[in-house]
């Protein structure tokens, strides 16, 4: 690889942007050459497949959580890099948090303890004893838009910023479907029953490894019953009456829009 390679480095969640004038990049191998070699064997790199950006290569990094960026540079948390880079290298930098994440979990069998290492025939952690294959971690996640007439059913988790209310999601569990997934998630966080799912669109979560697939669905019957270990709160909201909403980034926002698109105001 070149020295103008990208190159993606993390301390912890936070990725190593390169500060400008009007705001910051990824970095180039070159950038980033003396601060990495000054670090030494406490800057891991990870030789893993990262699609291509503008025809160049990347390479993946990661230093101590507590690195603390120099002159030129800045850490920023991976979610706010969504107000800083280009889709693409978006795209790209949770790509390589995936992936950083994958390598780093994954440095030992886990059928019989042994180290593992690079596959050859496959983008996989291959085990030195027994072969064993472990590929990256990819956790599927439904998100859903309950709509009842010009009514959209909106949650919100305690975690969430306040005064944001959301789409309702949930893990897709061994064995289930994802229209299953759908109808089990729904009745136990909001106690309703929904009918005729639509596909909307997926979205890679990078938050370590999440994949959300999304779907619109009719409220069929029911009266909003909480579950409080999931939301503090749910409620019908009309596009007239929207709370805060999610990150433009998110699938959750994509589907609150469509539905507002939809309906009318």
């Amino acid at each position: 690889m070149s020295d103008t390679a990208w190159s993606f480095v993390f301390a912890g969640r936070r990725l190593l942007l390169k500060s400008t004038g009007d705001g910051a990049s990824v970095p180039t191998s070159q950038d980033v050459a003396g601060l990495l070699e000054a670090l030494g064997p406490n800057a891991e790199r990870f030789d893993v497949v990262l699609p291509a950006l503008r025809g160049r290569d990347s390479r993946l990094h990661a230093v101590p959580d507590d690195f603390e960026a120099p002159d030129g540079f800045e850490l920023t948390a991976l979610r706010a890099t969504h107000a800083l880079l280009d889709k693409p290298f978006f795209r790209a930098a949770g790509t390589a948090r995936q992936k950083i994440e994958w390598v780093r979990t994954h440095r030992f069998c886990s059928r019989c303890g042994a180290p593992t290492e690079r596959g050859t025939g496959h983008e996989a952690m291959e085990c030195t004893t027994c072969g064993q294959l472990h590929f990256a971690r990819l956790t599927p996640a439904i998100i859903v838009l309950i709509q009842r007439g010009r009514e959209a059913l909106l949650g919100r988790s305690p975690h969430f910023t306040p005064g944001v209310y959301s789409t309702l999601a949930g893990f897709v569990e061994p064995g289930e479907s994802l229209e299953e997934c759908v109808r089990r998630e729904i009745q136990e966080e909001v106690g309703v029953r929904v009918t005729n799912l639509q596909y909307f669109g997926s979205q890679p979560h990078p938050f370590p490894h999440s994949l959300m697939v999304g779907f619109i669905a009719d409220w069929e019957s029911g009266d909003i019953r909480l579950e409080p270990d999931e939301l503090e709160d749910a409620r019908w909201f009309t596009p007239e009456t929207m709370p805060d909403l999610p990150h433009r980034m998110s699938i959750a926002r994509a589907l609150i829009e469509d539905f507002i698109k939809r309906v009318g105001s």
